[in-house]
């Protein structure tokens, strides 16, 4: 039994955990079969999947974050969860109760039967139920991994995003970027709107699929033309063109970094895309982007570059892999080059990609030690940091001395970053060592 899957203690949680034994295993059969034998709660609102390597949590985010500022009613899937399982299922940017999630469970284990579901399916289906009976308007949903035999899939979209693509999960999706393009253009739709992080990379996969859908894309229909941000308070803003529009938006931003302008463009370009489509269905003409572009400010995404303070400055942000750790490394930069860096890094990652990517901007590394088998020993990554970024100092502690003493020293340099792991991230907000505003305000 997988016991990190839950967070409840109901039937349906305890279903759900018992099925981690089972791990990973893509395809759509399943998901399929299912969601028929539960009358297709997803043909109840319209949906938009959105799939790529870095930035599809941001991009989802703000995406739902346009649409309520429109005025609809939108759930909002998403993947993993740091404290509690419900966390991965939003309707009006709030978690789902813990009970009416086990409720949709424990619903989704009666007709699951002899198909022998991972965890991820049922955690979508169940989402789909919550949000069929939650009378919305449309429904955001996060891949999961991939795209192409992802559940999420199993939807028809009226619209689809990819975000920039990079290497991760490179056993399953494919060592080149052109194969991880492939299973990420799974998603695309003849006619429909596709708007793209990567247009060549995603072309040119779409080529293979054989998929004609209506391409938008970064860089050509859409560009950002200015990014511009704060050293001290890091706060973001950009300027953003798109062919749709009689004049470009300017926005400013509640997740920092330049990145994120890229991933708000995305998501004004598919708010605009979406904005003629969802007014006929709810009978009201939807505000224009620039109207709605406004409300960016307060997208609410967990640990994303999160303040946590400004004096001394603490910034948690769960980047995990090459490309997001490169992105949070710029952002940093922008601020200074005498981070005090508190980082984990789970063995199925690569340690030494991202001690070189944070090395220009680390002062210290200060490196917790902690229980469990997914994480890379400290020691082992003491030698690590010592061989890829010489320049800096290093320390093994607890986590409490860490946090402590990393604070302590960023009074004469630019701050504390604490990244390199979700799942250590979650294990720390659960000991109260950290803590989450934003999360706080999602769970209620």
């Amino acid at each position: 039994m997988n016991e990190a899957l839950i967070s409840h203690r109901g039937p349906g949680h305890l279903w759900l955990a018992s099925l981690g034994q089972r791990g990973m295993s893509l395809g759509l059969q399943r998901m399929t079969d299912l969601l028929q034998r539960l009358g297709r709660p997803q043909q109840s609102q319209p949906c938009i999947i959105v799939g790529g390597t870095d930035g599809k949590g941001s991009t989802s985010a703000m995406i739902a974050t346009l649409l309520g500022a429109a005025g609809l009613r939108v759930g909002h899937y998403t993947s993993p969860h740091l404290l509690e399982t419900r966390e991965r299922v939003l309707v009006s940017q709030h978690c789902v109760s813990a009970q009416d999630l086990d409720n949709a469970l424990q619903q989704v284990q009666a007709a699951a039967l002899d198909l022998e579901l991972t965890p991820f399916e049922a955690l979508t289906a169940a989402a789909l139920l919550l949000f069929s009976q939650s009378a919305l308007d449309v429904a955001v949903l996060e891949v999961g991994l991939g795209g192409r035999l992802d559940a999420v899939n199993a939807c028809e979209p009226i619209l689809g995003v990819i975000t920039h693509l990079s290497h991760d999960h490179q056993a399953i999706l494919g060592r080149t970027l052109a194969e991880i393009a492939f299973e990420k253009a799974g998603i695309a739709r003849d006619g429909v709107p596709l708007v793209v992080a990567d247009p060549l990379l995603v072309a040119a996969a779409l080529r293979r699929h054989g998929r004609q859908p209506r391409l938008v894309g970064l860089g050509a229909d859409l560009r950002v033309t200015s990014a511009r941000i704060e050293p001290s308070t890091l706060q973001t803003h950009g300027t953003i063109e798109y062919s749709g529009w009689k004049a470009p938006v300017d926005v400013g931003l509640g997740l920092p970094g330049q990145h994120q302008v890229e991933n708000a463009a995305l998501a004004l370009a598919a708010y605009t895309e979406l904005r003629v489509m969802l007014g006929e269905k709810v009978g009201q003409v939807l505000p224009e982007a620039a109207t709605v572009a406004t409300a960016l400010t307060q997208t609410n995404w967990p640990l994303r570059a999160e303040i946590m303070s400004l004096e001394p400055l603490l910034l948690i942000d769960s980047a995990h892999n090459p490309g997001g750790m490169a992105a949070l490394a710029s952002l940093l930069a922008h601020r200074g080059r005498r981070w005090q860096v508190l980082l984990a890094v789970r063995k199925d990652r690569d340690p030494q990609q991202i001690i070189e990517l944070l090395a220009p901007i680390a002062e210290a590394f200060w490196l917790p030690r902690v229980q469990g088998e997914t994480l890379v020993p400290a020691d082992q990554l003491a030698g690590m940091v010592e061989e890829f970024a010489p320049q800096a100092n290093v320390a093994v502690a607890s986590l409490a001395r860490c946090l402590q003493a990393a604070l302590d020293h960023a009074a004469l340099g630019d701050g504390v970053v604490v990244t390199g792991s979700q799942h250590a991230l979650g294990e720390w907000l659960q000991l109260g060592v950290l803590q989450s505003p934003r999360l706080a305000a999602r769970l209620g």
